[in-house]
């Protein structure tokens, strides 16, 4: 009896957990970093990004950036950056269907939009705190995020619903959809624990990262755990592979897992 209970349960955890699977997107990460010292104290970093997102069957995104670092010596546990970053965004299709005011259980009408490309702009200052015991080193970032979407325009197909034959428009109406601009203000902090292991090229890692919406009385957004590990191909060339789960708080996001690969070179 007990053996079938326990045969049960772990059927059931797998069960529950590739419905999981299949509600979450999945996506890849794949990025290009550059960096030079401009002097002992100044770091310039430029970095190119593409993700992939709708179970990586579509790019979600271009990205570009320039970054720069500040660490003094006499204060060599703590570093300070900004950054820019423009992004090239793909926004998929997506169905909505408004329901009526004076019967909110019948449907309206249904939006069907295109997917449409805009563009983001994002600025951000952090502050880095870093302490090492032993061969482990511990790091919280806490970084200041602005985000300001540009205007877009997308092409709208609108149908029509009739509840007395409980069925929709077969030809739709046509349409054009105004993407207002909007700006987001967020904090994010990071917590993350390396390891550096002796006589090894690997240098293993975890964090975990929260956003919260500064603009929104703090809310929190979502979270991120990460799980990777740096190789070092050359003093000066560095490969990174890590996986990620990136938990929105919001129902109409998407969860997702992540998958992500990098490359940075200092010149």
């Amino acid at each position: 009896m007990n053996i079938r209970n326990r045969i049960l349960g772990i059927g059931c955890l797998l069960l529950a957990s590739s419905t999981a699977w299949a509600q979450s997107d999945f996506g890849v990460w794949e990025s290009l970093e550059l960096s030079t010292k401009l002097n002992k104290q100044f770091e310039l970093s430029m970095e190119g990004e593409y993700r992939t997102h709708q179970n990586s069957s579509e790019v979600e995104r271009f990205t570009a950036g320039l970054n720069l670092s500040y660490k003094n010596k006499k204060v060599p546990f703590l570093k300070a950056d900004i950054g820019y970053v423009i992004m090239s965004m793909h926004n998929p299709a997506e169905t909505e269907i408004k329901y009526r005011d004076e019967d909110p259980t019948v449907p309206k009408h249904k939006n069907v939009d295109a997917p449409y490309w805009y563009t983001r702009h994002r600025a951000t200052a952090s502050l880095t705190g870093s302490v090492k015991w032993g061969r482990v080193k511990f790091s919280l970032r806490e970084r200041y995020q602005f985000t300001h979407r540009m205007a877009a325009q997308c092409e709208r197909e609108r149908y029509g619903y009739h509840p007395a034959f409980d069925m929709w428009d077969d030809v739709p109406e046509l349409l054009i959809d105004d993407k207002l601009a909007k700006d987001d203000h967020k904090l994010r902090s990071r917590l993350s624990v390396s390891y550096d292991i002796k006589k090894s090229k690997f240098e293993p890692y975890a964090e975990v990262e929260v956003y919260n919406q500064l603009d929104d009385a703090m809310k929190f957004d979502k979270i991120r755990y990460t799980v990777g590990t740096d190789y070092k191909v050359t003093k000066d060339a560095k490969l990174t592979l890590f996986y990620r789960y990136q938990d929105y708080n919001d129902v109409d996001d998407i969860s997702g897992h992540i998958l992500g690969v990098g490359a940075s070179i200092e010149l």
